[in-house]
């Protein structure tokens, strides 16, 4: 028993395979950082540099300071550095010394400016450029594997694809699905997620981009609590499915749908496809090779066809060299840095160099600075409220159906949901008949820690069919009400009839 679990420990881990799941891993994951990168380059001096506002982590924290604030000229030097680095790992150039570069830069300039830079992507990304570098994710598809081959002297027939441990590529498969354990076990400690209540507030806000789809599913709260339960039993399941031969499919597709739907409904754009890159992973050698094979016939039938040169014997003395290439790959960053420094020069955002100088600073609109310095304005009762329904069933603490007709007999369920945060509140629902007269007070106390209330009416006597307005009321004053029908006859005049 302990011989066999230790036989297949090693096959786990020390496997040889082709790396291919790690090079399209490598190919994509740069490509995704670059959506966020390039368009910030346009803004290093305001944001990393001295001349601007940089927001650096340990401000935060009140901790000395572990990292440089760093000169305008520098901080566009190296951040230009930084976008060709993600550059030359996605083609494989220098692929271990352009991951370790990426990575530091990657990290620091974050750390530089943890208010808009430092995301919950960007510390996944560096840990997996840290685990990419150790790995050998530049032997195949990459500028390096074609160095190799042209520097074959006498290359004869076709090279086989390098073989490697796989022991890297577990070692990215399992933190991705350790990142979605330890998502799962944040959401079980917050009560809001499992009602929807997160979500819902969540896919109204448009802080990210615009979300339709998002505003159109907080209709559908119960949706939404169906939702949060299966995203949460999927996260805890995926590092243990995910290596299932039944399963593996299955819950990478489920991701796969799961990831895209965080564009359309929370408006995600580098995280769902960061992660959708580290899929690449848990792709087997058989597949990626079916895939190259579909690729190349695909791009046939279009007319792209790659056809190749016959091996030929190649003099040492012309052979590409590795110290050629780390020559040549230090004078385009030490050439990109110069370019990128000598343009953000001749932008001059400040206008520094102009004909009147810098740029004055803009007088401030003196009721805008009122309103900032000033004391806060009381949170109006309306303001406190969500949002007021009437149905008659729930799912999961959650009203599951909208209703506005009800027949004789039936019970009412309305339900007030609060914007957090929100104080201790004592809120009524009362029942109001056709000519507003009161016809029932039911009030209930909600903590603070609570987000939604719950009240029960049961539509009988002494009530007559017609039409009734639950009013929702705080601290005396009316926040909103909705009116139902009440249809059928009371049980005696069905009788009498």
């Amino acid at each position: 028993m302990v011989r066999r679990l230790k036989t297949r420990w090693n096959e786990f881990f020390h496997a040889r395979e082709v790396p291919y799941g790690m090079a399209l891993v490598r190919i994509s994951l740069p490509l995704v950082l670059l959506i966020g990168a390039i368009p910030r380059w346009w803004h290093v001096r305001e944001l990393y540099s001295l001349d601007g506002s940089p927001s650096p982590l340990w401000v935060s924290y009140g901790t000395t300071p572990f990292l440089p604030i760093l000169a305008a000229p520098v901080a566009v030097a190296l951040f230009s550095v930084l976008i060709l680095s993600l550059c030359a790992v996605s083609v494989g150039w220098m692929t271990r010394l352009s991951l370790i570069v990426s990575c530091i830069l990657y990290a620091g300039f974050g750390l530089l400016d943890a208010m808009g830079t430092l995301t919950k992507y960007t510390v996944v990304a560096t840990h997996l450029m840290v685990i990419l570098s150790l790995s050998e994710c530049g032997a195949v598809w990459s500028v390096d594997a074609w160095l190799r081959r042209r520097s074959q002297p006498a290359t004869q027939g076709i090279i086989d694809s390098p073989k490697s441990s796989v022991w890297t590529l577990r070692l990215l498969q399992l933190f991705v699905g350790i990142v979605y354990l330890g998502a799962a076990i944040t959401k079980m400690h917050t009560p809001a997620y499992f009602s929807g209540d997160q979500l819902t507030f969540w896919m109204l806000g448009n802080t990210n981009l615009e979300n339709r789809l998002g505003e159109t599913l907080t209709l559908y709260p119960w949706l939404l609590a169906i939702m949060a339960y299966i995203t949460i039993i999927w996260e805890v399941l995926f590092v243990f499915l995910v290596y299932s031969k039944v399963w593996r499919v299955p819950t990478l597709v489920i991701g796969l749908i799961f990831h895209v739907l965080t564009y359309y409904t929370l408006g995600l754009i580098i995280f769902p496809l960061m992660f959708i890159a580290t899929y690449f992973a848990f792709i087997e050698p058989h597949e990626a090779e079916r895939m190259a094979v579909w690729a190349r016939n695909a791009l046939r039938r279009v007319g792209l066809t790659f056809r190749r040169r016959p091996s030929l014997r190649v003099p040492r003395s012309f052979a590409p060299r590795p110290a050629y290439a780390a020559a040549a790959w230090c004078m385009m960053m030490a050439t990109g840095a110069v370019i990128g420094v000598e343009v953000e020069h001749h932008r001059d955002v400040y206008h520094k160099r102009g004909e009147n100088g810098p740029l004055p600073l803009k007088v401030m609109d003196s009721q805008l600075v009122h309103e900032m310095l000033g004391p806060a304005k009381p949170i109006r009762p309306k303001d406190l409220y969500f949002a007021f329904d009437v149905g008659s069933s729930n799912l999961g603490g959650v009203l599951s159906n909208r209703r506005d007709t009800f027949s004789y007999g039936e019970r009412a369920l309305i339900q007030c949901s609060l914007h957090p945060p929100h104080p201790d509140m004592w809120v009524e629902v009362n029942l109001h008949d056709a000519d507003d007269v009161v016809l029932k007070r039911v009030g209930t106390i909600v903590p603070r820690e609570d987000l939604r209330a719950e009240f029960f009416y049961d539509m009988k006597e002494p009530l007559l069919p017609g039409e009734y307005d639950f009013v929702l009321k705080y601290d005396g004053e009316e926040l909103t009400r909705r009116r139902v029908t009440l249809q059928g006859q009371p049980p005696e005049l069905t009788a009498s009839r």
